[in-house]
């Protein structure tokens, strides 16, 4: 497993057994709202968040500009196709998308978790707003899965930093 996916592994993992309150607030949302999206919007603090989750993850195992920060699961999975980071074949640590109908378009995206393992054809998983409330360990097929976003694969352009002091 790459470095990166194992960063977000462990932050995704610490998490294991939260759920949202009653009307549908998480602490995920509300980060998000807090932290990423530029106007703030309350909206984000009750939204669907399997998505944010990954994003809050990103953000504490210090990991943003390799996995992204999104709500929504459509341009998560065009962010990674198009940082060539995309494919279909599962691998820990990797981003796995799902199209609950089976369609295989990027478009038709309906959610999204982290991979923890592979066994053969057999996906074990860590969702966020997972059975639509909680976050937890799935067992899934592949027949829903879209692809997968890896995030190890995305290049981040280094910064410049100077290789000496100036001169006194």
């Amino acid at each position: 497993m790459d470095p990166i996916g194992k960063k977000l592994l462990d932050a995704a993992e610490a998490q294991l057994g939260y759920t949202e309150k009653g009307d549908g607030y998480t602490k995920f949302g509300d980060w998000y709202a807090k932290n990423v999206d530029g106007d703030h919007d309350d909206y984000f603090k009750t939204a669907p968040w399997c998505d944010m989750f990954l994003a809050w993850a990103a953000d504490k195992a210090g990991v943003t500009e390799q996995a992204g920060q999104f709500a929504s699961t459509v341009d998560h999975a065009k962010w990674f196709k198009k940082h060539d980071a995309w494919g279909k074949t599962p691998e820990p640590g990797a981003l796995v998308f799902y199209d609950w109908n089976g369609s295989g378009d990027l478009d038709q995206i309906d959610h999204v978790g982290i991979v923890e393992r592979v066994d053969g054809g057999t996906l074990h998983t860590i969702e966020g707003n997972a059975d639509g409330y909680k976050l937890t360990r799935k067992t899934r097929d592949l027949d829903s899965v879209v692809g997968f976003g890896y995030p190890g694969k995305i290049k981040v352009e280094a910064k410049y930093a100077p290789k000496h002091a100036a001169p006194a």
